[in-house]
């Protein structure tokens, strides 16, 4: 199917993301093109330890005076910076979100320190929120030099940005540092980066307390939808508590501790809303102690692959791919036409279209070729 120029424009955003996980002076070209994506004047991205206090020094848009003046005196009035340590990976908020807006506007921190420089509309969010001695954390500023507030699509892109500048860190501090002070990732830890990257299932490294270590894109794209799985300072959550508790515990016997035996596991975990529960499938990650890979399968994106290849190839109907996918399933017509809430003689009519079009000569057929196009579509992202 042919995408569209939008979704082509925000896939070489994202490609260019990942590109700067192994070269870091590539970030204030992506941060300048995330800019004119939105219709922002600068995109800032700053990441320090948790302990450390924030500075605005290297921030684009922000003069080296008020720079000073925003850590001797002005970060603490800032409503919104400061707040980012309590905040989980991935929060976003504006300006427009503070209450009153009144009181903001009219506030010495605006008056003295905001409008001076020009800046008009604000957005910032917690990419990064890792905790402990060695924990950082990563906070992205969004500066707009025009009196117009975030649109919801503008913000929207913005989440869907948040976890692959996540991985985009993580990939570049494993790069600087290893697994120790002086260590260096081999060639081999790199290349396994890029495999994971290229494969359409979700996959996540995550350590024995269901912290991501890692994932890759298409899991990172699962996670911004928050359907069943999504991240937090306390690990991966689901939307029960009891399936986060066996959760953790799934990953904690196939991570380890050194001393126990390493298993792996599954388990489905049901969506916030309703659908197909996700697959979970956890396993022990190589020799290496203390983290595992988290493989998540989810049964609805395999069924809307399918369905765009059988339009895309044999130029069926979306109605007529429906029925092609759940007869494709097993499903028999009469079921078919509770499940889509049609008559069973439009189901007939679909099919009869669905085997002349795709040239099968039955329901076993169609079958099987479902399969073959859940396997393309697998192998190839789509």
């Amino acid at each position: 199917m042919h995408s569209s120029p939008a979704s082509d424009a925000r896939g070489s955003l994202i490609d260019a993301i990942y590109d700067v996980a192994m070269g870091a002076r590539l970030w204030p070209e992506v941060l300048a093109c995330i800019a004119a994506r939105i219709g922002a004047a600068h995109v800032n991205l700053s990441v320090v330890p948790t302990a450390a206090a924030f500075g605005l020094e290297q921030w684009s848009g922000i003069d080296a005076g008020f720079a000073q003046s925003y850590a001797q005196h002005y970060g603490a009035l800032d409503p919104l910076v400061p707040q980012a340590r309590r905040w989980p990976a991935g929060t976003l908020v504006t300006d427009a979100m503070i209450r009153p807006q009144t009181a903001y506007r009219n506030s010495a921190f605006v008056q003295e320190w905001v409008r001076p420089q020009g800046i008009q509309a604000a957005a910032f969010a917690n990419v990064l929120h890792e905790q402990g001695d060695a924990g950082v954390l990563g906070v992205l500023g969004v500066l707009r030099d025009v009196p117009r507030p975030f649109e919801e699509a503008e913000l929207d892109v913005l989440r869907g940005l948040l976890p692959h500048l996540r991985n985009a860190i993580r990939v570049q501090r494993r790069l600087q540092t290893g697994d120790a002070p002086g260590a260096h990732v081999p060639l081999a830890a790199l290349d396994a980066f890029d495999a994971l990257d290229g494969l359409a299932q979700a996959v996540l490294i995550v350590d024995r307390h269901a912290q991501v270590v890692f994932a890759n894109r298409a899991a990172a794209a699962q996670l911004v939808q928050m359907q069943g799985l999504r991240e937090s300072p306390h690990g991966l959550q689901t939307p029960s508590p009891e399936a986060t508790q066996r959760l953790h515990a799934l990953i904690a016997r196939a991570a380890g501790d050194g001393a126990s035996v390493r298993t792996g596991g599954a388990m489905l975990v049901e969506r916030a809303m309703a659908g197909l529960p996700l697959q979970l499938l956890a396993a022990p990650l190589g020799a290496r102690h203390g983290v595992a890979m988290l493989m998540v399968i989810d049964p609805l994106a395999a069924r809307r692959g399918v369905e765009q290849r059988l339009i895309a190839l044999y130029a069926l109907t979306p109605a007529e791919a429906r029925v092609a996918c759940e007869i494709g399933n097993g499903g028999n017509p009469r079921d078919i036409a509770a499940a889509l809430r049609i008559a069973p003689s439009t189901v007939r009519t679909h099919l009869h279209h669905v085997f002349a079009k795709t040239a099968t000569r039955g329901q076993a057929d169609l079958m099987r070729l479902a399969a073959q196009l859940a396997q393309l579509t697998q192998s190839r992202g789509d």
